[in-house]
């Protein structure tokens, strides 16, 4: 384990730090810096943890991992944190021991966050296997997210670029089931990260034209099918 961390100087002039409030900026820094830190920047740390060492009530880590600081993702079913650049600044020294860290991180930390690493470094996640998550998980990630608020409005990142509230989420899933549910998510997740769309919400933009295009999409493949088969 690493004794020290660097800090990139420029850090106090990004745009989006420079937006941080004081305790989003403590928290960013505690999760760069602190000891559980590991190679891969996933690692296992609780928002009581957090809290204690930061002075920054738990309520409020919670509230801001949830609605999400640049950079980087909660695991609330696992308490597990990812860092996302964090191998982009920290992953110096040989590659050969850097990928070895990396897939002890993986054995000992079991988290869908692992999915999105391997999507974002894929010269270090030789071996590495997506876990995929649950969609119980997304809903109890919400929850988490939403204790305390009575209305339920916060929204959680379901997905990299998808955030929706723990009433929108349950809405789909009660009307279209899990399954279709996890591929509004995903369809509109790949959208917008490719194209670097912003929606002021994303719930809309999966009634709008995502369910349509999934559903019209599954209905195409169904009937190419039935038409195969006639032919086989």
């Amino acid at each position: 384990m690493a004794k020290y961390r660097p800090v990139y100087m420029r850090i106090w002039k990004d745009p989006y730090f420079e937006d941080y409030s004081p305790s989003m900026k403590l928290i960013f820094l505690y999760l760069c810096t602190n000891e559980l830190t590991t190679e891969s920047g996933i690692y296992s740390i609780s928002t009581k943890t957090i809290s204690r060492e930061t002075g920054v009530p738990d309520k409020t880590v919670r509230k801001l991992l949830s609605n999400g600081l640049k950079n980087v993702r909660y695991d609330f079913d696992n308490n597990c944190v990812f860092i996302k650049n964090f191998l982009k600044y920290n992953g110096g020294g040989r590659p050969e021991l850097l990928r070895k860290s990396i897939a002890n991180n993986y054995n000992e930390f079991r988290t869908p966050l692992w999915d999105e690493f391997i999507n974002r470094y894929p010269d270090y996640s030789n071996g590495l296997q997506t876990v995929g998550q649950p969609f119980n998980s997304i809903s109890n990630s919400i929850s988490n997210s939403n204790k305390g608020d009575s209305k339920g409005e916060n929204k959680r990142h379901v997905a990299e670029f998808v955030t929706l509230t723990l009433k929108e989420y349950q809405a789909l899933k009660s009307k279209y089931g899990k399954v279709n549910t996890k591929k509004f998510i995903k369809k509109l997740d790949n959208y917008k990260g490719a194209n670097g769309k912003k929606y002021k919400s994303d719930y809309r933009a999966i009634l709008n034209w995502v369910i349509d295009e999934v559903l019209n999409s599954k209905q195409e493949l169904q009937s190419i099918g039935k038409k195969y088969e006639r032919v086989i």
